[in-house]
């Protein structure tokens, strides 16, 4: 299946672009910055998918949607979850949040692909994620990370080595760990590698000296994952 990338960030582009590289039966033909460039290409080629984001300089993905006269199979990958329900009246076939977990991109390229790419088992998760910060994607090593903080609009991540500070939300961060089952949210604020703690004391849990509270309405979840209820 052929594909096309639509983005006028490159970093955004590169991560698809990584993606697109790991699942057998996608080819990346084209990475376009800007709808003009998208138009200009699609004039004199035919694509099977397009990786199509939202806000862009001038034409703006969903537009660009509209005045293709006969569009291929679109996936929108975007910051912004307040235009899925637009995305879905142009019949896109999946809306992807950004930052993008490799496993939600696999999902969706399952339901453009004639025949699904076989998902993932517990033995071939990635073991690595990409996340935005400063300008520059940094890759992460999932073992790697103690826990994951919220400060608003802002997400604190605490690793071995270093702590990074990314714009995004905690529900993005959950998706994007979702299929590692070592992570688990203990609180509004705290996602947790269960692989690191080093205490449970009553409603605390002590990783590498921090100390994170159990939220009450996350307990029940969080005796049951780790094994203790």
């Amino acid at each position: 299946m052929t594909c096309l990338i639509i983005d006028d960030e490159i970093l955004a582009q590169e991560v698809i672009e990584h993606y697109i590289f790991q699942v057998p039966g996608l080819e990346l033909l084209a990475k376009c910055d800007s709808a003009t460039e998208a138009f200009a290409f699609l004039s004199n080629n035919v694509v099977d998918l397009i990786f199509l984001d939202i806000k862009m300089p001038g034409i703006g993905g969903l537009e660009f949607l509209r005045l293709l006269k006969s569009p291929p199979k679109v996936i929108l990958t975007t910051a912004y979850s307040e235009y899925a329900l637009q995305g879905y009246e142009l019949n896109v076939v999946d809306y992807l949040v950004k930052p993008i977990a490799f496993e939600r991109f696999l999902q969706a390229v399952n339901k453009a692909m004639p025949v699904p790419v076989p998902q993932q088992g517990p033995g071939q998760i990635a073991e690595d994620l990409f996340v935005k910060s400063d300008g520059k994607l940094i890759r992460l090593l999932a073992k790697d990370i103690l826990y994951v903080e919220s400060l608003k609009s802002y997400l604190l991540i605490h690793t071995i080595a270093q702590k990074i500070i990314i714009y995004s939300t905690m529900l993005n961060m959950v998706d994007q760990l979702a299929a590692r089952t070592e992570f688990i949210r203990i609180h509004k604020s705290y996602l947790i590698n269960k692989n690191h703690i080093k205490i449970i004391q009553n409603n605390i849990i002590i990783i590498h000296n921090a100390e994170l509270p159990i939220g009450a309405v996350y307990r029940t979840d969080t005796m049951k994952r780790l094994g203790l209820a």
